[in-house]
């Protein structure tokens, strides 16, 4: 290894490290897709890449250390390896980890969630400023729990959207989505978790509902023409 440059010759001295490396990072991909941590299959692919890099890299190691060749030339570039290794590690335990799981988490709290904990649902424009409807309604309430329950990971894969709102039902609990529908899959919306502060928007995942379609043709699409906010409340109909 000269002058921060790697080689073949260097990358063919520790052959025996990247061989277990890989074969670990193979045995890691299998357990995790096994597992299915996220719903997304990638995701639970490279986190078992990651996973197995590092143990594939002390085994490695341990069996170049005991092969007859007493040459130490392979060092350098074998701690430069081992720098990777543990970087990789740590990205993948240190944020792709907790992320997946928080993802997991709270795509299972809005498939549980009650309609006894929602006291009010807000629709604005995807921007996030124009309110155009203000539901109270307890049985638009319990249409719209009742409607997401279905809600599974989905993974956009350059999505093209035709209408798009940004939803927050509040209550016991507070939930905030990106609504959209793409063409792609037409009795479904696609929605994105997301918490917005200011100007910043954090994600924490995105879901298909199909049980959700129907209440937001009634509730979203329909008046989504009035840009006046409507109030919805039981046993009214009356623009604010």
């Amino acid at each position: 290894m000269k002058y921060g440059q790697i080689t073949f010759t260097d990358l063919k001295s520790i052959w025996r490290i990247i061989v277990v490396v890989v074969l670990c990072q193979l045995v890691g991909c299998a357990i995790s897709l096994v597992v299915s941590m996220h719903h997304f299959w990638f995701m639970n692919l490279w986190l078992g890449g990651a996973a197995g890099t590092l143990p594939g890299f002390i085994l490695g190691v341990v069996w170049q250390l005991r092969s007859p060749n007493s040459a130490k030339g392979w060092i350098g570039i074998a701690c430069f390896l081992g720098f990777i290794a543990v970087a990789v590690t740590g990205m993948a335990f240190g944020l792709a980890l907790p992320q997946m799981r928080s993802e997991m988490e709270t795509l299972t709290a809005i498939n549980q969630l009650q309609a006894e904990s929602l006291q009010q649902i807000e629709v604005f424009e995807r921007n996030g400023e124009d309110s155009i409807a203000i539901i109270t309604d307890p049985e638009s309430l319990a249409s719209f729990a009742k409607g997401i329950d279905d809600a599974v990971g989905h993974s956009p894969n350059h999505p093209r959207y035709t209408k798009s709102w940004y939803v927050v039902a509040d209550g016991t609990t507070r939930h905030e989505f990106e609504m959209h529908l793409n063409p792609r899959f037409p009795q479904s919306v696609i929605g994105y978790i997301v918490v917005k502060s200011g100007n910043m928007t954090v994600y924490h995942g995105t879901f298909e509902s199909k049980g959700l379609r129907p209440w937001v043709e009634t509730h979203m699409m329909k008046k989504d023409a009035n840009k006046k906010v409507e109030h919805i409340s039981k046993g009214s109909n009356t623009s604010l």
